[in-house]
């Protein structure tokens, strides 16, 4: 652990950044959604520009050890989209 992280470790650990994870997750909730009834609110290439795929693959690993199974379908919903508009592997580049 190198001494920023030992500094950090606390922040990370109170209430405000498990509820700020919550927001996120429910914002996941509602990109999902309009991208699922085609609303067109919101573009698949915004998505794919704004949230970054190792992101969301964190966030499944983390939602998947917590046993919270119907968060990791939105979110592997969402990671499925960027394998369906990969060009040439230029999405996963981007974001690894």
């Amino acid at each position: 652990m190198s001494p920023e992280e030992f500094h950090y470790i606390d922040k990370f650990q109170n209430q405000y950044f498990k509820n700020m994870r919550e927001v996120r997750i429910s914002s996941l909730y509602w990109v999902w959604d309009n991208l699922s009834s085609n609303s067109g609110s919101i573009r698949k290439s915004t998505v794919i520009s704004l949230i970054p795929y190792t992101s969301l693959s964190e966030l499944l690993t983390e939602l998947e050890s917590e046993e919270r199974y119907e968060d990791c379908v939105v979110v592997w919903d969402l990671m499925k989209l960027y394998n369906e508009n990969e060009q040439n592997g230029e999405y996963k580049k981007l974001f690894k």
